[in-house]
């Protein structure tokens, strides 16, 4: 593997308010793409294909930005000097996974106004969604977990990772970008096989990813939302469920969320207690930023339940060392 000695720097812009901080914390909790980047420090390492080679990888490096701009520091380790245009297009692939020009004006204003949000905002109003950092890696692990668990989609993503990403060295570690589009589709389905379930799931997923090769992915990304759902819908292979995913957690879509899922309809019951709003009423108060509610609500409640969990313990903890848990027994006099 190659180390990638080269580097080059940039700054990117993010539409405020973001806090850098959220995004990394989202991704350490983000099961499906866990092990895909390095968080360490403030920092987070994580390889994309060569913007003009897909055979070599080049890996990017986010920190905060010092100047006070809202946005982050990126440095892209290389094998050889990129140019402004190889630099310009890392940045956006950077940009669009870490969702950095997000206008959440009207979802936050509307937040806001929301009293029963307030918890969640007090956690997350800087979060920007974190998106799978493709296409085709969102396309292939929203395929296999159709009809498997997650740990088992996940599975097979990293391992069509390893086998057939290009990889890169930085620092004595080994990092791996997800293959393109077209050198997965040319596995066949035979080829595919090994990294599904079965070899239905295999002509599935051969399916999916030869339907999205013929549709122009910065439409998908810019077009308007309900045609891009229709677009979606219309592929082999591709069903509701599949097509919301993809539609908000690749594309970056906040219009549509599937509210009717068990997932949203828990973190509604949560936030809101009873009478909890139905999916109707969410969608009408939040109208075009309904997914945005959907992953702000969801990652903020898991880091509320994570934080006190933590808190629990380390109150456990500080009984334990002064002695107060030790069972008082009260006799009757």
């Amino acid at each position: 593997m190659t180390e990638l000695g080269t580097t080059t720097a940039t700054v990117l812009r993010a539409t405020a308010p973001f806090d850098l901080a959220c995004s990394l914390r989202a991704m350490e909790t983000f099961a499906p793409c866990g092990g895909d980047q390095l968080v360490v420090d403030g920092r987070v390492r994580r390889a994309f294909l060569h913007p003009t080679d897909p055979t070599r990888a080049v890996v990017t490096e986010v920190v905060g930005r010092d100047d006070g701009v809202p946005g982050v520091a990126l440095t892209v380790f290389s094998d050889a000097p990129l140019t402004p245009a190889e630099t310009t297009a890392v940045g956006e692939r950077v940009s669009d996974w870490l969702s950095l020009r997000d206008d959440r004006d009207t979802f936050l204003r509307l937040a806001r106004a929301d009293p029963a949000m307030t918890p969640v905002l007090a956690v997350a109003e800087g979060l920007h969604q974190v998106r799978f950092a493709s296409l085709t890696e969102g396309a292939v692990f929203y395929t296999l977990v159709h009809h498997s668990a997650h740990w088992f989609a996940k599975a097979y993503k990293r391992r069509l990772l390893s086998d057939h990403g290009p990889h890169g060295v930085v620092d004595g570690v080994a990092y791996a970008a997800f293959p393109p589009m077209s050198k997965l589709t040319a596995l066949g389905v035979e080829g595919l096989t090994p990294y599904a379930s079965n070899v239905l799931s295999a002509r599935r997923l051969h399916a999916v990813l030869t339907g999205l090769s013929g549709l122009d992915e910065h439409w998908l990304r810019t077009g308007p939302a309900d045609e891009v759902y229709a677009a979606l819908l219309s592929l082999r292979g591709i069903g509701p469920f599949t097509a919301h995913a993809l539609l908000l957690r690749v594309l970056g879509h906040p219009d549509r969320a599937p509210l009717e899922l068990r997932q949203h309809l828990t973190a509604a019951a949560t936030i809101y207690g009873t009478p909890t709003p139905s999916p109707t009423d969410l969608r009408d108060w939040y109208g075009g930023t309904i997914g945005w509610w959907a992953y702000t609500a969801r990652t903020a409640l898991d880091w509320i339940e994570r934080d006190q969990r933590a808190a629990a313990r380390a109150a456990r903890a500080r009984r334990a060392v002064t002695g107060g848990d030790r069972s008082e027994v009260v006799v009757a006099g």
